[in-house]
């Protein structure tokens, strides 16, 4: 790095981030909403409002989540036919296009990620940033680089078997 180049700080700091990620691999996955509260109160995550919905009946349900660590940090926990689907945060969001700082964010969670969990797939080669997926302990962590019109980091952890029903009930819509 030379002497004239920024040094970005990241707020949150990726390491913060990625420690959250671990801690919602390592441990047991929710299978009810006291369980879902206990782990959202181990991990200082606050629930907010549920998102409205089309209609009542929908198999899918979203909610605002605080993961309660600095920055602008829009995020959401899913769930599908009741059960606890998973978690999703927008990070390093400006309106700018290729915003620096969404890029660094990007590319630290993916190293560190990677120390923790090995190489990612990434399912997607036509796209100039594809986005990574890790496969542990039953989960799917994806982390997603949108930077074309605004820039953010997209980061999920999701239960592997409850998504892919999800995603086969979807594409059978």
């Amino acid at each position: 790095m030379s002497e004239t180049e920024p040094v970005l700080e990241l707020t949150p700091a990726p390491d913060m981030i990625v420690d959250i990620v671990k801690k919602m691999v390592d441990g047991p996955w929710p299978r009810s909403d006291e369980e879902r509260e206990n782990l959202f109160a181990q991990l200082g995550i606050k629930s907010g409002s549920r998102h409205e919905l089309k209609t009542d009946a929908s198999t899918h349900q979203m909610t605002e989540l605080d993961i309660g660590l600095d920055g602008k940090i829009p995020g959401s926990w899913d769930t599908y036919n009741n059960e606890f689907l998973g978690v999703s945060v927008h990070l390093y969001g400006t309106q700018e296009s290729a915003d620096p700082a969404a890029q660094s964010g990007f590319g630290k969670l993916q190293m560190q990620l990677t120390e923790f969990f090995g190489e990612p797939n990434r399912p997607w080669d036509n796209e100039e940033t594809p986005p990574c997926i890790w496969e542990t302990n039953g989960r799917t962590i994806t982390t997603h680089l949108f930077n074309h019109r605004d820039s953010n980091v997209m980061l999920s952890v999701e239960d592997s078997v409850l998504a892919a029903i999800a995603e086969a009930d979807s594409n059978a819509s």
